[in-house]
């Protein structure tokens, strides 16, 4: 495996968990040690409550395959912002499935062998009131793998030392991105946050990659994966106040929609918040491929 990345960005050290917040620079830094560290709880970003007149099993059996009997986890479903009736689906099966209905959530982590791995499936729902949801494109089953290759984040999951290529599965799904993402004239995309996440004995990690899928064809599509964010605090060396110092990286980065057009579809930039510059993403044969710098 050969992982090239981008210049490498010296971790900020502070000392002491209380100095932590203010070295982090980016909103997805704050949010990350807001729920790990103080104990916030997470906004609902899955959509894991329902809206109504939908439940679990109706918007499972019209986004899973047919014939699919993988033990359910977890089931989202959020109203895409200014189409009125419209909402992206999410449902995932295997994994860590849930011991009842407040446990709910798109993991791969489960202490049982027999488990099966995690799937995830996306879908565009219809649904005007008094009628039951329906399908508004045909359903896509989740390529979950990142490529860790040519990012400039600093560092990448610990799996991937494990892992035989550049690519790596996430290991849950922390929300959707439902910006107006317009990548071609009439087509909009709405993306999927998977995560990964790193334990150590004095600190954690926690990186994040975008999914995006837009309706063509009849179909909905998946076009566009790769890594957006990391957030690592390590704790170091004890003081004799009873403090730590602690190395804190927080990189995250910004998705933009450019002028340019290949073949109808618009480009899509990547930029790392507070930085110069910008990964290329060039529509070619279906999806999103980078341009190579």
């Amino acid at each position: 495996m050969v992982l090239v990345c981008g210049p490498a960005m010296a971790a900020d050290t502070v000392h002491s968990l209380n100095a932590v917040p203010g070295a982090l620079k980016t909103p997805e830094g704050k949010s990350t040690f807001a729920q790990q560290m103080a104990g916030a709880e997470p906004p609902d970003l899955l959509g894991l409550t329902l809206p109504a007149g939908m439940t679990a099993a109706s918007v499972a059996a019209l986004v899973l395959p047919p014939g699919n009997a993988a033990p359910l986890n977890a089931v989202g479903v959020k109203p895409v912002p200014g189409e009125a009736g419209l909402f992206a689906a999410i449902v995932c099966t295997g994994g860590d499935v849930p011991a009842g209905p407040d446990d709910a959530r798109c993991s791969a982590y489960s202490g049982d062998a027999a488990v099966q791995s995690l799937k995830v499936y996306a879908g565009l729902l219809r649904m005007t009131p008094g009628t039951a949801p329906a399908l508004a494109v045909r359903p896509v089953a989740v390529n979950t793998m990142a490529d860790w290759r040519n990012t400039d984040l600093p560092d990448a999951p610990d799996a991937l030392q494990d892992a035989s290529g550049d690519s790596i599965p996430a290991t849950s799904f922390s929300g959707f991105d439902l910006a107006p993402y317009v990548i071609a004239p009439g087509v909009r995309a709405f993306g999927l946050r998977g995560k990964w996440e790193d334990g150590y004995s004095g600190g954690m990690a926690e990186y994040s990659a975008l999914y995006l899928f837009a309706a063509i064809d009849g179909a909905l599509t998946q076009v566009f994966t790769a890594p957006m964010s990391e957030y690592r605090d390590i704790a170091g060396d004890w003081h004799k106040d009873g403090t730590r110092d602690h190395q804190v990286t927080d990189v995250a980065k910004l998705l933009s929609i450019a002028r340019h057009a290949s073949d109808g579809y618009f480009d899509v930039r990547l930029t790392r918040r507070g930085g110069k510059g910008a990964d290329v993403f060039r529509w070619s044969a279906g999806t999103y491929k980078r341009v190579e710098r």
